[in-house]
């Protein structure tokens, strides 16, 4: 395989971050082309695709395009696949995954595609060297093929990422209803935290600790890609190794190992803090989160500039949304009677409760959180600004709406 041959890139991403995506890549030095609601797309060789492996936050797969046809049915997409030179591309040694998506009136079950293009790879492969290779349904340790066939129109790639870029390495706790992390990364990107080196970042209610984990990261300018070994694309025919290598030194290069950035995370439940703190360890930022297990509402706060990030429960997967509109009051009253002349911002998947916040975001972003329709809501919390309304609804003395914020 030639590895500098420039191709079609396709980094996929999760529902509402293409945005997000999309500003990385030209933060790279890459020009975007083609961008959908769940994808951008751009030019470039297997190096490349190496480079956006391990620098993307927001992305979930990095395709490398390989072939595309015009196909009426499943008998055509394995003529076509197996006139493919897969020899050229897989190694005896290694096993294959196919995975996939196929919408195409001729196709009921999707996995039925994907079975003709697995037999197709492998009865070529047999033509070609007289050895059938193996196959699995696992991504991990395997050469990966995607499939995306739509009406007639479908295309091959070889993924380089085999299993998602989500899969970090530091989480093995999770939490109740966890962040994956390429999405934690999206909503931390999307606000725009990390410009400012003065500014702080908090979050509170943080269950596994995902959001300022990833904050951290970014902080650091540390590489997501470089806490993980397996790749889909080592396990290519005449895979650089070489190359690979040295994008990982380059990125080592580029960390910053104790970066300036004040980063706090909270939540009341103890066993909560504990296992964000087990995934701070294995993400090797424990000593830059400052951990506390208290209400979100006392969660220590430094001088603006500072952004506090929640993730509150929204109802759909974790509880009924009556009992959550106290909670969603309560946030409302904590950014106003503390957090002047700061930003903040809810990410829900319930825009009822968002609303029981009665703060007017200044900003709303969509995102799917798997397939559940979401808002990151940004608010400017200005000082002197508050509703004594609904701070005496929660208990709290109206203040002075002249005084300046609580730095806590």
């Amino acid at each position: 395989m030639d590895w500098t041959e420039k191709t079609w890139i396709v980094a996929t991403c999760g529902r509402g971050c293409a945005d997000v995506l999309k500003a990385e890549l030209r933060a790279l030095g890459y020009a975007p082309q083609d961008v959908s609601a769940t994808s951008v797309g751009l030019e470039g060789d297997l190096r490349d695709a190496m480079r956006l492996n391990l620098w993307l936050r927001s992305a979930n797969r990095v395709l490398f395009e390989v072939a595309g046809f015009e196909i009426d049915s499943a008998d055509d997409l394995y003529e076509a696949v197996r006139s493919l030179p897969w020899e050229d591309w897989l190694r005896r040694d290694v096993p294959f995954h196919v995975h996939g998506v196929a919408q195409h009136e001729t196709i009921r079950d999707p996995r039925f595609a994907v079975l003709r293009c697995k037999d197709a790879v492998a009865d070529r492969f047999v033509e070609a060297t007289g050895a059938r290779p193996d196959s699995t349904a696992a991504a991990e340790g395997a050469a990966c093929i995607a499939l995306y066939w739509k009406d007639r129109d479908a295309r091959i790639f070889l993924d380089t990422s085999g299993a998602p870029l989500s899969h970090r390495g530091y989480r093995w706790r999770g939490w109740v209803a966890p962040l994956r992390e390429t999405l934690a990364a999206s909503i931390v990107l999307a606000t725009e935290w990390a410009k400012d080196p003065a500014e702080a970042f908090i979050g509170p209610m943080c269950g596994s600790g995902t959001l300022a984990i990833e904050a951290a990261w970014i902080a650091q300018n540390r590489a997501p890609g470089l806490a993980r070994e397996d790749y889909a694309f080592l396990h290519l025919a005449g895979a650089d190794v070489g190359a690979w290598r040295e994008l990982q030194a380059e990125a080592r290069a580029k960390f910053i190992s104790a970066p300036r950035a004040w980063i706090a995370a909270s939540d009341v439940d103890p066993q909560a803090i504990a296992c964000a703190r087990e995934n701070a360890g294995r993400a090797g930022v424990e000593n830059l989160i400052r951990f506390h297990t208290c209400d979100f509402r006392d969660t220590p706060l430094p001088k603006p500039p500072a952004l506090i990030l929640m993730n509150p429960e929204y109802g759909e997967r974790m509880g009924l949304e009556d009992r959550l509109v106290p909670l969603y009051e309560g946030i409302g009253a904590y950014l106003k009677a503390k957090c002047q002349g700061m930003r903040a911002a809810v990410f829900t998947g319930n825009l009822a409760l968002g609303r029981k916040i009665g703060l007017h975001p200044r900003r709303r972003t969509a995102m799917w959180n798997g397939d559940i329709e979401c808002r990151l809501l940004e608010f400017d919390l200005y000082a002197g600004t508050r509703d004594t309304r609904l701070l005496r609804k929660h208990g709290e003395a109206a203040p002075d709406p002249g005084a300046g914020a609580d730095g806590g």
